[in-house]
C-alpha cells in the first residue's frame, strides 16, 4: 500500500510541474527577469500573515486600529493604514521597523500596550529555515521585513486636492 501512496505522488509532482511550466521554453528566463518584484512580492504576502498572527488583534484585520483588543488598551492602536500619508508621502521604513523591533520607543510600544516583536520573531522556530542555517537574529529580521513590506502594500492614497494649496 505505502508504495502505491508514493506512486501516485510522485505522478502528482510530474504532473504539477508539467502544467506550471506547460512544457514551453522561457517561462524560466520570464521569471528569473521578474524575480526581484516577484520576490518581494512573496515576502509581503508571508508579512501578510505575520500581521493576521501578531498585530490585527489590536490594529485589526483592516489595519485602521480597530482590533478585537483595541477596546481593551489605554492607547489607541495607530491607523498602519495612514503611515506613508503622515510621513509627508514617504513610507517610513526604518522607523516601521525600529518601532517593531523595539530598537524605536514609541508611546504605546514596547510596554505592556503592546510587545517587541523582534524578540519574539527571533525564538520563533515555527518559521524557520527548512535548511536550518538561519540565526534566531536573522529570522526576527526577515520577518520583520515582511511584515514592514506588507504594511507598505497597503498604505492609504492621498485623496485628489487635499493638502493642495
Amino acid at each position: 500500500m505505502r508504495h502505491a501512496q508514493l506512486v501516485w505522488k510522485r505522478a502528482g509532482v510530474i504532473l504539477g510541474m508539467a502544467l506550471l511550466f506547460n512544457g514551453t521554453p522561457g517561462v524560466l528566463a520570464a521569471s528569473d527577469q521578474e524575480e526581484p518584484e516577484g520576490h518581494r512580492g512573496f515576502m509581503a504576502a508571508k508579512g501578510r500573515v505575520s500581521y493576521r498572527v501578531y498585530c490585527s488583534n489590536c490594529h485589526g484585520e483592516d489595519a485602521t486600529g480597530g482590533g478585537n483588543l483595541a477596546q481593551y488598551l489605554t492607547v489607541v492602536p495607530s491607523d498602519l493604514t495612514q503611515l506613508t500619508l503622515q510621513n509627508d508621502g514617504e513610507f517610513p521604513t526604518e522607523l516601521l521597523t525600529e518601532v517593531i523591533d523595539g530598537r524605536r520607543s514609541v508611546r504605546g510600544h514596547g510596554g505592556e500596550e503592546m510587545p517587541v516583536w523582534g524578540d519574539v520573531f527571533q525564538d520563533s522556530l515555527s518559521d524557520a529555515s527548512p535548511a536550518g542555517d538561519e540565526s534566531g537574529e536573522d529570522r526576527a529580521r526577515r520577518k520583520i521585513t515582511e511584515l514592514v513590506l506588507y504594511l507598505e502594500t497597503i498604505q492609504a492614497e492621498a485623496e485628489p486636492g487635499v493638502g493642495e494649496e
